[in-house]
């Protein structure tokens, strides 16, 4: 799936990886050795322990808005949200950076 800021007019991600079940949302990026997108949905926070990269967190509403960020999410951490929302995008730190995606932006997310 392609990532895409529309409130910017940048790309995110051109292949982020989607998690469906229990298991590869348990998974997540645990075991890669290099930083990749994945888009999941879960609620409450994520954490990167046994990750051997940082990761760029954002948290969507159900319209795709940015409601939280977390830049650099350095592995052995925790991050906590509202849990309102649970659509999760996991990307490369330095991603948000690039982009200069900030909280109330629109992603799309297109296959």
């Amino acid at each position: 799936m392609k990532v895409t800021n529309s409130t910017r007019g940048t790309t995110l991600a051109e292949h982020c990886g989607v998690a469906k079940t229990l298991m590869e949302r348990s998974i997540g990026l645990l075991g890669r050795t290099e930083p990749a997108s994945l888009f999941f949905r879960t609620r409450f926070g994520i954490h990167t322990a046994g990750m051997k990269f940082p990761i760029d967190c954002v948290v969507l509403d159900e319209r795709g808005v940015v409601r939280a960020l977390r830049a650099d999410l350095a592995p052995g951490n925790f991050f906590f949200w509202n849990p309102w929302y649970r659509n999760i995008v996991e990307l490369p730190a330095g991603t948000l950076a690039r982009t200069l995606t900030a909280l109330g932006d629109e992603l799309t997310l297109s296959s």
